[in-house]
């Protein structure tokens, strides 16, 4: 009877693709994701689920491995033995500069201090500067 159980997956195949290249293809043990509704982690034989993803940074990890991206916006496809990530932008931590990510930081908080919530502007300077600290975090476990 046993025999008729499919064996779970050891491993997740990642993909991330943003609207201009495809930005990773890696084996993964585990996968941390910046969802609309928090960070999720996945591990081989996941539920299938399909979600939002927001500005943030992404982790995978291969065997003691981890590496770290950032992710503007997309969307997650999780089966048990993958994941897909479209994203509108993604930054691997080799491509980031922090002397410009964190002057982004400055700009994005003293823009942000002279606007009020309700400004047109407001949740588009508010995700410049989630858009840098992310930056700024990736960067500094890329160092």
């Amino acid at each position: 009877m046993a025999d008729n159980i499919p064996s779970l997956p050891t491993k997740l195949n990642l993909t991330v693709v943003s609207r201009d290249r495809k930005v990773l293809e890696a084996e993964a043990d585990e996968v941390v994701l910046p969802a609309t509704d928090g960070e999720i982690g996945i591990l081989p034989g996941h539920t299938p689920l399909l979600t939002t993803l927001k500005i943030g940074e992404m982790r995978y990890r291969s065997g003691t491995n981890v590496s770290r991206l950032v992710l503007l916006w997309g969307l997650a496809e999780v089966l048990p033995d993958r994941v897909t990530v479209l994203a509108d932008t993604a930054v691997l931590a080799s491509e980031i500069d922090p002397a410009v990510a964190e002057q982004e930081r400055v700009a994005a908080e003293k823009e942000l201090a002279s606007l009020a919530s309700h400004d047109s502007e407001f949740a588009m300077v508010e995700a410049r500067l989630e858009e840098s600290i992310a930056r700024i975090n990736v960067s500094r476990f890329d160092a």
